[in-house]
């Protein structure tokens, strides 16, 4: 492991997600050589809508590149209050040396009620969601 970098946020977002919205949880990392890998490990708290006929997905984006599909129906089924937990790990080659930016968004899939990350950002729920980044030696 060559090197660590860490994005946190404490922000809930609540939105349509109607087109891909930012949900503020970033971090950057510059590899030291085009061929190292990154790997990428990512928590988040509570993720839901506010009815059960919505539905949305959390991807992972190298840039402005979706690269991994986090959870894909977010909502589903559930009532307002009942909600998901993501988290998940990734390994990603960019071949790349310079600055990238990984970052999550959400993207409402069905239904029209508003969607959100980090629900109730406050304690006793998980109050951080987490995006670590380390990079790989080839």
């Amino acid at each position: 492991i060559l090197q660590v970098k860490q994005g946190t946020t404490s922000t809930q977002v609540e939105a349509s997600f109607s087109s891909e919205t930012s949900l503020g949880l970033a971090v950057s990392i510059t590899p030291s050589s085009s061929s190292n890998k990154v790997l990428i490990f990512l928590e988040a708290g509570g993720c839901g809508t506010r009815d059960t006929s919505t539905n949305w997905k959390l991807t992972l984006n190298r840039d402005t590149t979706d690269i991994h599909n986090v959870a894909s129906y977010i909502g589903t089924d559930d009532a307002s209050g009942q909600e998901t937990y993501p988290s998940g790990v990734f390994l990603d080659s960019p071949n790349s040396t310079s600055s990238i930016s990984y970052n999550l968004t959400g993207l409402r899939r069905n239904g029209s009620a508003n969607c959100y990350f980090l629900h109730n950002a406050s304690s006793p729920h998980i109050t951080t969601a987490t995006i670590t980044v380390m990079e790989i030696s080839a």
